[in-house]
């Protein structure tokens, strides 16, 4: 399966967001406040041109179908006050639609990020994650994450303990 990347489709981008939270929701692992998700709270002058919807391109010759979206951005004064502009990326609101999990889409994501890093002069890329998710932090790790540190981060009215993450590269 063959992939590709778009950054000017929010509207699709916040419906894979809200398609994900709700299936989280649906099973007791709610992640983030599905009313919260949209263009409105996801789009600012940080993650303007910035949120993806990457499409599973296959090989019958049918559409490209909408698999994932995510924000990669330069800057980030909320959860990374101390880093300077243009010396990350910063990876926010990955969601994987359901009939695309297990098929490794992660690791395509990581690839396209960090070319797109790379283009910048950037040689990292950082993402946080609900501390209390002990199996989403250890999937990260597999995928070369280094654990940073914790801080309590509030978003959309909502308070939690993140853990943060880097891969240097």
């Amino acid at each position: 399966m063959q992939f590709s990347f778009r950054n000017d489709q929010p509207d699709v981008a916040v419906a894979i967001l809200r398609e994900v939270g709700q299936w989280l929701v649906d099973n007791d692992r709610q992640l983030w406040n599905v009313d919260a998700l949209t263009l409105e709270n996801l789009i600012d002058n940080f993650t303007r041109d910035k949120l993806y919807v990457m499409y599973a391109n296959r090989d019958d010759g049918s559409e490209p179908e909408p698999a994932a979206t995510f924000v990669l951005q330069w800057e980030d004064p909320l959860y990374w006050p101390d880093i300077p502009a243009h010396t990350s990326g910063f990876i926010h609101k990955l969601a994987i639609r359901r009939p695309f999990n297990g098929q490794n889409l992660f690791a395509s994501i990581i690839e396209f990020c960090q070319n797109e890093c790379r283009k910048q002069g950037i040689h990292s890329i950082q993402l946080e994650t609900d501390a209390g998710r002990p199996k989403l932090m250890q999937f990260y790790e597999r995928h070369g994450f280094q654990p940073t540190y914790q801080r309590d981060v509030q978003e959309f009215g909502v308070s939690f303990t993140c853990q943060f993450y880097i891969l240097n590269f």
